[in-house]
């Protein structure tokens, strides 16, 4: 049931970075939320596997803040491969 929490939240930050972001822009809204996506699943797990007791809690606070985190990470990401380069 988590993992569904931490894939909505990276849904909300990939359409957030799709708006506020021009890189995000190059793979279009689908691309930018699925990478949300992605980065908000990954952080979660992540998150979850970090927290104390997290077999036993569903979602915790810093599933939540890692789930946010890995999003924009994975979204920042993008921008910063996707930045033209001068020619030499």
């Amino acid at each position: 049931m988590a993992i569904f929490v931490y894939t909505f939240i990276g849904l909300v930050i990939g359409v957030l970075s799709f708006v506020a972001m021009p890189a995000t822009r190059l793979v279009g809204l689908w691309g930018g939320v699925l990478l949300g996506m992605v980065g908000g699943t990954l952080g979660g797990i992540i998150g979850t596997t970090i927290a104390p007791r997290a077999m036993y809690a569903g979602v915790t606070p810093l599933g939540i803040v890692l789930a946010v985190v890995g999003a924009l990470l994975v979204s920042v990401g993008l921008m910063l491969v996707s930045q033209r380069r001068p020619a030499s």
